[in-house]
């Protein structure tokens, strides 16, 4: 009896610290609040050597020789590249092996850098190259077992939470102040719950396919990651450690039969990229992107306009901490199942914050071993696909290995986890504007898509849908061969086995439907315009344990819980970059007076504005009953660039520093507190910073 009290009291004193803990059990969430993010140091001293550029397309090699001089001459102490206003011509940029430096230009539009050809990132094309010096990828003999270097076998420390974990076999010394990666074997059967598989296990994938992310270890493909960071290695001998790490352990599927191992990827900290234009135009090829982070540690994007990036603008690749904040992303020139503009891949606790993605295809797609990170409060409009009939969401998985994220804030066409690679488990909806609707569009209108073996999402105080579009509640898996409704009218389409809402639809390929997919889903608190009202359903709450995930409370404990949401999941407070005079939290059902309406008539008709004055030629109606206020790369799209509510048009001018820190901080400085910036994993405070189905 003593033991069950003491271990009640533990959990009560855990629970308690996070916002979220009277309503989602700790199997199914994690604290965002301590390890999302970084604070973004605010370098404020030269390099010995600062660039001398020229304008004109024929001094490409120059500029980037001047460039890269430049950052090579950096030191621990001697952080910043300045890239004056104008207009230049580079080819790809790699940045110095030494870290802590800063590549900032005079301004969103005003520093212009045109990239004629790309760098090299871990053999991959980038027009910049954040790379560790040491960068070693999981498909290297070096990480692999037996004998690597950089490599070990994970014998002890599975239980979540723990931040002591033991390692043997090891190749090498884990080094510490390094990160590495955490993983384990996919697995070979379904679970009946956490489920992690790839195209060689049968009703995994559609595409029947293998997904990249992950070594693979005796024929066996290592999905489930988690990138950490190691604060201490002690030896045991005989080429055992105990390792010290932090976080602590996310997952809670890592079992010994799964032989869980662990890899160090190369490292390299705090480069970043600040206040200019990066434009791809002149260097559309497949695999290239802007910006890539490759084994980089508390790397960031800031205060930038990045234009047509191929196959995505910033890729975090075996990479922790990663910050994408306060920028502007526009088109994606294939506009097609691989435009993915921000692509999180191996990456553990990045945020992507107060962003606008106009006329990109996919904004946000988890690819595989994408953990603990957080998406919140972007602003995406005119999202494009080739097939423009398509309506195009964030893709919150499309890749096996995608767990414990948070999207919170968002406005967006709406979310989709499809099973193209594998599955994703324990994602959470919070707040967000999801509208399932884009104009011109007859296709992908479910503002939720959560595909067959997807399981143990959260959707908590979200506003779903738009008046006209979706006819139906929900459309969802009844069993492995049926499926009840039409997925295209509906606010939720769950469970389907492939592409389209069939159970076994595309050639080639047999994924069935997945009653699990909504048997597991918790959803509390959110307002749909097919029900005109706000579900506090007791049932939809409370989803009972299944393998690896406890039972979420009971439908009695729901029953008597009081209807009150706390702002955010990652905030304890508003953030000090969020306008005082803006009401926070911005979305949800109890904000009552939001200022988001449609266009009525006119140019915009149908589409979200703020004000009569941008609905050129009609009115603005009140909708989504006043639950949803515009956030602030919403207002800065339209007020402060003038962007048309639609989206459409050509690239527009963009500065941070004019839409969001007139009277706050600038983009050269951090925006958020409590974090470490000189080694060590973040400890965070108050949170300042922090396929389409083909």
């Amino acid at each position: 009896m003593l033991k069950s009290i003491i271990a009640f009291c533990l959990f009560a004193a855990y629970a308690q610290a996070q916002l979220w803990s009277n309503f989602l059990d700790t199997s199914r969430a994690i604290d965002w609040t301590a390890n999302t993010g970084f604070s973004i140091p605010n370098y404020t001293v030269n390099c010995s050597t600062q660039p001398s550029l020229a304008t004109g397309s024929g001094n490409a090699a120059a500029n980037t020789t001047s460039i890269q001089n430049s950052l090579n001459s950096c030191d621990a102490t001697h952080n910043v590249v300045l890239i004056p206003s104008g207009t230049y011509y580079v080819n790809g940029i790699t940045f110095g092996s030494q870290g802590k430096q800063v590549l900032r230009g005079a301004g969103g539009s005003a520093t212009y850098l045109f990239v004629q050809s790309l760098a090299s990132c871990g053999g991959i094309g980038h027009g910049l190259c954040m790379i560790a010096p040491n960068w070693t990828y999981s498909g290297a003999a070096n990480v692999l077992p037996p004998s690597g270097t950089n490599q070990c076998t994970w014998t002890a420390g599975y239980s979540p939470g723990t931040t002591s974990i033991t390692l043997s076999s090891c190749g090498g010394t884990p080094p510490v102040n390094n990160t590495i990666v955490l993983d384990q074997a996919n697995d070979t059967s379904d679970t009946g719950g956490v489920y992690m598989c790839d195209g060689s296990t049968t009703n995994c994938t559609y595409e029947g396919a293998r997904n990249a992310s992950g070594r693979i270890v005796s024929g066996n493909l290592y999905s489930n990651q988690q990138v950490v960071y190691i604060t201490g290695v002690t030896s045991l001998g005989g080429s055992a450690y105990t390792v010290t790490i932090s976080p602590g352990l996310y997952m809670t599927n890592i079992r010994s039969g799964q032989s869980p191992g662990a890899w160090w990827p190369g490292f390299v900290q705090n480069d970043g990229v600040e206040n200019m234009t990066i434009d791809m135009t002149n260097t559309p090829t497949s695999g290239s992107g802007n910006v890539g982070m490759f084994s980089c540690y508390q790397c960031w994007v800031k205060g930038c306009r990045l234009i047509n990036g191929y196959r995505n603008h910033v890729w975090f690749y075996q990479s922790m901490q990663s910050v994408v904040r306060d920028s502007y992303f526009y088109q994606s020139p294939g506009h097609s199942a691989t435009s993915y503009t921000i692509e999180p891949n191996t990456a553990s606790n990045y945020l992507v914050e107060n962003n606008i993605f106009q006329q990109v295809t996919t904004p946000y797609t988890g690819n595989g071993g994408a953990v603990g990170g957080v998406f919140g409060y972007n602003f995406s409009v005119d999202t494009l696909f080739a097939d423009f009939s398509f309506a195009w969401p964030i893709f919150g998985s499309h890749s096996a290995g995608d767990v414990f994220n948070l999207f919170e804030g968002n406005n967006a066409v709406g979310v989709e986890a499809d099973n193209a690679s594998g599955p994703s488990n324990q994602l959470t909806m919070y707040r967000n504007l999801l509208t399932g609707y884009a104009v011109g569009t007859t296709n992908n209108l479910e503002p939720n898509i959560v595909a067959s073996t997807n399981r143990n999402w959260n959707y908590v105080g979200n506003v779903l849908g738009q008046t006209g579009i979706q006819t139906q509640y929900q459309a969802y898996a009844t069993s492995s061969s049926t499926f009840s409704g039409a997925g295209v009218d509906s606010i939720y389409d769950l469970g389907e086995g492939g592409d389209g809402g069939n159970c076994t639809s595309n050639p080639g390929t047999s994924t069935t439907c997945d009653p699990l997919v909504i048997s597991t889903m918790m959803r509390w608190g959110n307002y749909d315009v097919v029900n005109a009202a706000t579900r506090w359903n007791t049932t939809e709450a409370a989803p009972a344990a299944n393998t690896y995930v406890n039972a979420n409370f009971t439908t009695s404990y729901f029953g008597t819980l009081a209807q009150t949401l706390p702002a955010s999941l990652y905030y304890s407070a508003k953030p000090s970059w969020w306008p005082s005079a803006k009401a926070w939290p911005s979305i949800g059902p109890d904000v009552s007076s939001g200022n988001v309406g449609i266009c009525s008539g006119g140019t915009y008709a149908s589409v979200q504005a703020t004000t009569s004055v941008q609905c050129t030629g009609g009115s603005l109606s009140t909708a989504w009953a006043s639950h949803a206020t515009s956030i602030p790369a919403m207002d800065c799209f339209l007020n402060t660039m003038s962007g048309p509510p639609d989206g459409s048009g050509s690239v527009l001018t963009f500065d941070a520093n004019t839409c969001y820190y007139s009277s706050g901080p600038t983009v050269g400085g951090s925006t958020r507190g409590g974090a470490s910036t000189s080694g060590g994993a973040s400890t965070g405070q108050a949170l300042d910073i922090m396929y389409r189905r083909f």
